[in-house]
């Protein structure tokens, strides 16, 4: 037992005490006190309390952020007048109050507070299935089914499934599946084609082990369009039993059993999810059709409403502020969460709907509650976070968006946010971390794709903050140059040249935007980064602009 000022912490359990009460931890930041207070005074490195609380698994900087964050959250410490836990900069962390009582052994923590990750097969990428169909104009059903399966796969315990965006660069049958295991950071390849002739489909799946080649199960499908949902569920449950060794639980089978629908439908709904991670004004309009088209098809299938509030709420937040979208996107929400209370996905586009009218804490709870019903969802984490940051909680935000890049551990956009989040909550230390990191997987992002304007401009604005102006201004003028009237590529770009004191220049880019009323006044107005630009009479202009 170790005692320090009104804190009681039992090492052997992992259990902190204030008084009579229990401050619950997590068993990682448990881990992670365990090792600061068995060396009380003394700076610990990060490669040893990663050894300590991480043994035989490598993770990010950002996982050791995160339990520090929760440490001086329960501890109600300051990372800026720390009095307990002082951040050593680069280098590790400090625990700087007295202690009394003796702690358990580094190397001995118990495993319920380093328990061992689990093995590196359990982590999946789940490739685009090929176009195997005489006419091969059937891509959008075989992105629909791997989607819908990486959908499902979240749903598992112990399973960590890498994200659309990432997976889906990779898609030539094939390809070296080391090499694409090495760039996906994933252990096991999901990958199949699909041949559809008339109202039939054939589809061949295998699951491959990236170390060895090694099939470790394969199975070909023939089966009626209609019973493709049937075909969905016997795939996820046989991915499950080969990496997991067991059988699905019932709260998963539960999780996994999503609402049916026709073929017609169905096929209008995956042709409306190609649109939206699109992000263009046609895309998403494109989107808005299919996914009415859909439920004009079968009026009860939510997954529809689901998505067609999706496509009006982007549309209302980047193209324009419309209110016709902003009540569209209320009423699909509100109607599709009446029909599947239980699906995460309706509770996720509930909550960015009533974000548009600043109805915060219903979106929170809408957030809150898409969470519970799948924890591994990453947009319920990552637009929780923006809701807050535009209600102007950044702190929670920094939560949220840590949280949103431990959930999907590719996303650059989850670490840079956090990143601005934490520098401005006072954690300078914490947001150095988690911008490195993001740096690094826009990096990565950019040898898969190039041309991903996002992580350009996005990074390019990071990169300054890391001192590398040469490279920061490299990436935003290619962004520009790729996509010159493309939202975050203006925004971004107008950030980083308001930050280099080039305030006309920040202005001409913000003008191609906000003048045209596109862009989110509420987190504009909590985003420090246009800070210089505030008192300018042309930025006064264009917020006037902005609903």
């Amino acid at each position: 037992m170790i005692a320090f000022d009104r804190f009681r912490f039992e090492t052997s359990t992992g259990r902190l005490w204030a008084g009579a009460d229990e401050v619950r931890l997590t068993p990682k930041a448990a881990a992670v006190l365990a090792v600061l207070v068995g060396r009380p005074g003394e700076p610990v490195g990060k490669d040893e309390i990663f050894a300590a609380a991480w043994p035989d698994t490598a993770v990010g900087d950002d996982a050791l952020t995160t339990c520090i964050l929760e440490l001086r959250k329960a501890l109600t410490d300051d990372a800026r007048q720390p009095r307990f836990i002082e951040t050593r900069h680069r280098r590790g962390y400090r625990f700087i109050a007295p202690v009394s009582g003796t702690a358990v052994p580094v190397s001995t923590v118990p495993p319920a507070v380093a328990a061992a990750a689990p093995p590196d097969v359990t982590t999946v990428a789940v490739l685009p299935f090929a176009d195997m169909s005489p006419g091969h104009d059937q891509q959008y059903l075989c992105d629909g089914l791997a989607d819908e399966l990486i959908g499902a796969l979240t749903h598992v315990d112990g399973l960590r499934v890498a994200a659309r965006t990432a997976s889906f660069r990779f898609r030539d049958m094939g390809a070296d599946v080391q090499a694409v295991g090495r760039q996906l950071g994933v252990g096991t390849l999901l990958e199949g084609s699909v041949r559809k002739a008339d109202a039939r489909l054939r589809v061949t799946v295998q699951l491959i082990e990236v170390a060895t080649g090694y099939h470790r199960w394969s199975r070909r499908f023939d089966c009626a369009l209609d019973d493709v949902f049937a075909l969905q569920d016997e795939i996820a449950e046989s991915v499950v039993r080969s990496l997991r060794g067991d059988v699905l639980s019932q709260r998963e089978q539960d999780a996994l059993r999503r609402p049916h629908t026709g073929t017609d439908a169905y096929e209008h709904y995956l042709r409306g999810r190609q649109g939206l991670p699109r992000m263009t004004r046609d895309a998403l309009a494109d989107s808005v059709r299919m996914f009415r088209r859909a439920i004009e098809l079968d009026a009860t299938y939510a997954p529809a409403y689901a998505g067609l509030a999706m496509a009006h709420a982007t549309l209302h937040e980047w193209f324009g502020s419309r209110d016709e979208d902003r009540l569209a996107a209320e009423e699909a929400s509100a109607r599709g969460l009446a029909l599947a209370p239980n699906l995460a996905d309706t509770h996720v586009a509930r909550g960015c709907a009533l974000a548009l009218s600043r109805r915060y804490a219903e979106a929170g709870v809408a957030f809150e509650a898409a969470m519970v019903l799948n924890p591994n969802l990453f947009e319920a984490h990552y637009y929780y976070a923006r809701t807050c940051f535009a209600d102007g909680d950044i702190p929670r935000s920094a939560e949220l968006f840590l949280s949103a890049a431990r959930v999907r551990r590719e996303d650059y956009q989850s670490a840079l946010l956090a990143a601005q989040a934490l520098r401005m909550t006072g954690h300078p230390d914490e947001a150095s971390v988690s911008r490195r990191e993001g740096i690094q997987r826009a990096e990565r992002a950019l040898v898969l794709n190039p041309v991903d304007g996002r992580a350009l401009s996005l990074g390019a604005f990071y990169l300054l903050e890391e001192g590398d102006q040469v490279r920061a201004e490299e990436w935003s003028d290619r962004a520009l140059a790729l996509a010159p009237d493309d939202m975050s590529a203006l925004i971004n770009g107008a950030c980083l040249r308001a930050r280099l004191g080039q305030k006309e220049r920040a202005l001409d880019l913000l003008e191609q935007v906000l003048a045209r009323g596109w862009g989110k006044r509420d987190w504009i107005e909590h985003d420090s980064d246009y800070d210089t630009l505030r008192d300018e009479p042309r930025f006064k202009t264009l917020m006037e602009r902005l609903k």
